[in-house]
């Protein structure tokens, strides 16, 4: 066998400049997080949502150009109303604000799901085996490390949310056929893709600080359950309980005294007998005051998603996306068909404050609990 001199040997690799040095963590927890089945799954799974975004912008480029190929399905088409099939790009942003609003919805679960998957073990498991001091004993800062780790994160939901939408408007593009429909939606692409890089770098950075917290990852996988699942559940729980309490005061307030509404039966005895003009007075009541309570409505900020939901559709234009689409709908039933498929309509600044709140502190928690490493350097 060769004998090699133990003495110095010249390397004569090229040396990469700091700023890249989180590079080589992002690759390596990238390798390592591809080789799971059951994320591999997940990604192509989370592609079905993507698949169906590309074919509907595909097929409303198709019924822009009144293309013969889209007529044998136009009678699929009636849930559309008559005046938007009749001048389709009046309302190309309308539709295709909508069509990207379901889309990132959908999305966005499966981001949550991934991050469950990737996550918990990025730092948990160097703590576990004791692998931060070889991280540190490198010329490496703690914002290399922590740039490494949330770059694996990105990687993954870059797939899932920013690559989609991206294919998604290309398609559309070439299916449209028309170059007024860059000007059109060229800013909700850029949107799409800012609200993408939101959802990473908020997800990811709080990740990680869980991740930090404990050497166990499963624990790491039921704290972020905790934060995902069961705050959702809770601001859902508030909302409805809201609604509902707001609904029976309102019927206690408005309905007249049962006995004042009895009628005679023909064998003597009285029965109640509702007026349905009252309960036509309280349904209208009632959408305006839920239309009037959905703008001060706080409990959904108790939903970790919910509050990215809002900053998106904010972002998106969703709401002003469903104005538009409520117009053609009776004076009558606009309440009802705004309350049915609009978004929170409480202040996105809301939403963005408590992201803000939960990167700070989760920016402290990382910071505090690897400062004491920095020195092994």
């Amino acid at each position: 066998m060769p004998v090699f001199d133990q003495g110095y040997q010249h390397w004569s690799g090229e040396l990469s400049g700091h700023a890249w040095r989180w590079l080589a963590i992002t690759r390596h927890g990238v390798r390592i997080g591809s080789q799971s089945r059951a994320l591999r799954v997940l990604l192509l799974v989370a592609w079905i949502p993507a698949i169906v975004l590309v074919l509907t912008l595909c097929m409303w480029g198709l019924l822009e150009r009144k293309s013969g190929v889209i007529a044998p399905i136009m009678q699929f088409l009636t849930f559309l109303h008559p005046e938007i099939l009749a001048d389709p790009r009046h309302f190309r942003i309308q539709i295709w604000t909508i069509c990207y609003d379901y889309f990132l919805l959908t999305e966005l679960r499966f981001a949550m799901i991934v991050v469950l998957l990737v996550g918990p073990t990025l730092i948990s498991q160097d703590l576990r085996f004791n692998a931060l001091p070889l991280y540190f004993s490198r010329p490496l800062r703690r914002i290399d490390y922590f740039l490494g780790k949330l770059g694996v994160i990105f990687v993954f939901l870059f797939r899932v949310i920013i690559v989609p939408c991206v294919i998604a408007y290309v398609m559309g593009l070439l299916f449209s056929l028309d170059l007024s429909i860059i000007r059109d939606t060229l800013p909700l692409l850029l949107y799409s893709i800012i609200y993408g890089l939101l959802i990473s770098i908020s997800a990811g950075v709080l990740m990680l600080a869980l991740s930090s917290l404990s050497r166990n990852s499963r624990y790491v996988a039921l704290f972020w359950l905790g934060i995902w699942f069961v705050s959702s559940v809770v601001g859902g729980i508030l909302d409805t309980a809201d609604r509902e309490h707001r609904r029976h005061a309102m019927y206690r307030e408005m309905y007249p005294p049962m006995e004042n509404q009895r009628i005679h039966t023909p064998n003597g005895r009285g029965r109640n007998q509702p007026d349905w003009m009252v309960q036509l007075q309280i349904r209208e009541k009632l959408q305006a005051e839920e239309a009037e309570a959905a703008k001060r409505n706080w409990r959904p900020l108790a939903s970790y998603t919910a509050n990215l939901s809002r900053v998106g559709q904010q972002l998106l234009g969703t709401n002003a996306a469903w104005e538009k689409i409520s117009e053609l709908t009776p004076p009558n039933q606009r309440p009802r068909f705004l309350h049915d498929f609009m978004g929170p309509q409480y202040p996105w600044t809301w939403s963005a404050g408590v992201l803000l709140g939960l990167f700070g502190l989760s920016a402290c928690i990382l910071n505090f609990q690897i400062k004491s490493l920095d020195r092994l350097k």
